[in-house]
């Protein structure tokens, strides 16, 4: 309507998972349970006026709030989900598919009938997360059918990348020598050299947070006098984090400076409230990149915390696109605030009876779009 008033109609009759009709109380509870949030914090009211009919007031233009809308902070769930039991491992929404089963080492989604859309053609998906019994880390996505042929691969490198962070509230994390200095031993080809032979195969050096990105320079650092420790923190469950540090580790004990490395919660993590000389993070990014980039960066609390820079004027810029977002990231690059690292060679090995199989930039793809074609008459 305005730069200020956007209206959105919403789909009578879509059903949540555990068969009540959603209504707009729904969505108008989810919008305002975000209103808190960096990217939401403009959004001044929410309001219907007629039935199916969703009028939000801005307090600055944003031309990016139909894709912000569409984003997991803002997805749409049943008004008394805090009274659902197991919601956070049982979640209940919308979409084409159900959570059946969700524990330690599998993840089941079904099928929804009653789906608003067409009927996702692939009935159940089982994911499983398999013990560490091998030293293989190769993470694609092998896909199974009903009968055994040949395979079909598909890979790319990843749009995002594993990066270090330099927390600017510690004496070391802020101080530019160290960052320098840190970032010349532990450089991407470093790493992957010093990696075992199964993780080169599926790291590629990273110059930018994205592949088509080359915002590093290189440049010889002498280490900093009295430099003797570091602290490196990074989210726990993740069999790469451990991978990486380990590298580091080695690399910075042949300098005699000892890594101290700290594990915590996601949760933790994200808060950004613990400090820690450096950070190992990871970002993947999806289409469009213009949008996703900054808006993933902008959300993550423990970014703020770290870089002091003025996220909320940036954010405005954004909003009305008038930033350049490749000269923005290469000045995160170039002050040594972020430092990308790796990125991630994709795969899915599927059949070649499967059919609507498009690799998404996770590595996934749409299960509600996929299907089996039937054998070949003999």
């Amino acid at each position: 309507i305005s730069p200020l008033h956007w209206r959105f109609f919403l789909r009578p009759g879509v059903h949540f998972h555990h068969g009540r009709e959603l209504e707009m109380d729904d969505v108008i509870a989810s919008l305002k349970r975000i209103n808190t949030l960096p990217l939401y914090s403009h959004i001044a009211e929410i309001v219907s006026p007629t039935p199916w009919t969703l009028d939000i007031h801005l307090t600055q233009p944003d031309r990016w709030l139909p894709l912000l809308l569409g984003q997991v902070p803002a997805m749409i769930l049943p008004r008394e989900w805090e009274t659902l039991s197991n919601f956070a491992s049982h979640p209940i929404g919308t979409g084409p598919y159900a959570v059946i089963r969700n524990s330690s080492n599998q993840l089941k989604i079904q099928a929804f009938d009653d789906f608003f859309g067409y009927r996702a053609l692939i009935d159940e998906v089982n994911v499983w997360v398999l013990p560490e019994i091998a030293d293989d880390p190769a993470g694609g996505l092998m896909l199974k059918g009903p009968q055994d042929e040949e395979k079909e691969i598909e890979s790319r490198l990843e749009e995002g990348c594993y990066y270090l962070l330099f927390d600017s509230r510690t004496h070391r994390g802020a101080n530019q020598q160290v960052r320098d200095w840190i970032s010349y031993v532990l450089s991407p080809t470093n790493l992957v050299y010093f990696a075992e032979e199964q993780y080169q195969q599926l790291w590629f050096p990273a110059y930018g947070l994205l592949p088509r990105w080359h915002h590093t320079r290189t440049i010889k650092s002498e280490k900093p006098a009295g430099l003797e420790s570091l602290t490196l923190t990074f989210y726990q469950d993740h069999s790469e984090h451990r991978v990486i540090a380990g590298i580091m580790q080695q690399i910075l004990a042949s300098h005699q400076v000892t890594l101290e490395i700290k594990e915590i919660s996601y949760d933790q993590w994200h808060e950004g409230e613990i400090e820690s000389d450096i950070w190992l993070n990871s970002a993947n990014f999806t289409l469009p990149l213009d949008f996703s980039l900054f808006a993933h960066l902008c959300e993550v609390p423990l970014l703020q915390h770290c870089i002091p820079i003025d996220w909320q004027a940036d954010a405005a810029r954004w909003r009305n696109g008038e930033m350049n977002l490749a000269n923005w990231c290469q000045q995160l690059v170039a002050s040594k605030a972020m430092v990308p690292l790796i990125h991630h060679w994709l795969i899915i090995q599927g059949q070649r009876s499967m059919r609507g199989l498009r690799m998404n930039t996770l590595g996934w793809f749409d299960f509600k779009s996929a299907w089996f074609a039937p054998p070949d008459p003999e």
